[in-house]
């Protein structure tokens, strides 16, 4: 008989409460969790399952006791997160007996029962592993558009893909420094942490302001971009793209006649710890007609 009361959610909150311990290494009570506890469990929740709560919900039925049953949906919510299938589910997982009674009762059974659970148990099984990227500075989830992650595919927050040959992904963007990831053998969710470009922000500000003092602006460019950088701007529109050198593209970046704004920055390539390469766009370009 499924038992609907406040209480019949203290079984499942435990049981989250174990998962996220285990899965994210957090060996605390819900009481004791901090505001990074929530958020690492939210976005582990979200990548695990497309679905999450908000942080009210949670400081309502997690860390503190609330005279409520949380809603239906946020129950299979939980439920799918602990490995059922939803609420129903969990109720009657929970009113049979422990895995490991039964577990001894297999142990008893004919030996063909227990060959096909050994076969079962050791057959490869493909798998995803969900990168949930945060950045190293505001914590943030960084927008999976934002990245770009070779040979893996986004869903919703976080990029996921089935384990490869290889044991290590490259993963950059235009406002993101390149990182290899290494992918673990035992999780099948990790959190990767990437710092921003600093150079690339800075050109992303100063399109999108204005300053008085030109030179100083123009020294800061001249010291960030490489004598023979090319860079391109991309015209959509015009199904064109233009060719800069440093100058040219410092003194429409600066000067207010003519000036880009709005860039939003497609590739970025270094060297000598300078912009060599660089591609861009006008986030909305306007063309006058003759």
């Amino acid at each position: 008989m499924k038992n609907n009361s406040p209480s019949s959610f203290q079984p499942l909150k435990e049981a989250v409460l174990k998962q996220a311990q285990s899965r994210l290494n957090i060996q605390k009570n819900f009481s004791d969790w901090s505001l990074q506890d929530i958020r690492d469990f939210k976005e582990d929740l979200e990548a695990r399952c497309q679905s999450g709560v908000s942080e009210k919900w949670f400081y309502t039925h997690l860390k503190n006791e609330s005279p409520k049953l949380p809603r239906l949906d946020v129950l299979n919510l939980l439920s799918r997160y602990c490995e059922y299938k939803n609420w129903d589910d969990f109720q009657q997982s929970a009113q049979q007996p422990h895995p490991g009674v039964k577990l001894q009762a297999l142990k008893i059974g004919a030996g063909l029962g227990l060959v096909v659970l050994l076969t079962l148990a050791f057959w490869p099984r493909p798998q995803l592993v969900y990168l949930v990227f945060t950045d190293a500075y505001t914590q943030e989830v960084i927008a999976p558009q934002q990245l770009n992650v070779e040979g893996a595919q986004f869903s919703h927050a976080a990029f996921f893909k089935a384990p490869p040959e290889k044991d290590s992904l490259k993963v950059n963007g235009p406002y993101y420094k390149t990182q290899w990831v290494q992918l673990p053998a035992q999780k099948d969710t990790l959190r990767v942490r990437l710092f921003p470009d600093d150079f690339a922000l800075m050109l992303n500000y100063f399109s999108r302001s204005t300053t008085q003092d030109w030179q100083k602006r123009r020294k800061q460019l001249m010291q960030v971009i490489h004598p023979e950088a090319k860079i391109f701007q991309n015209h959509p529109k015009l199904e064109g793209i233009e060719l800069l050198n440093r100058d040219e593209f410092i003194d429409r970046l600066i000067l207010p006649v003519n000036s880009l704004k709005n860039l939003e920055i497609q590739d970025i390539v270094y060297q000598d710890q300078k912009i060599y390469r660089l591609r861009f766009i006008q986030k909305e370009e306007r063309y006058d007609k003759d």
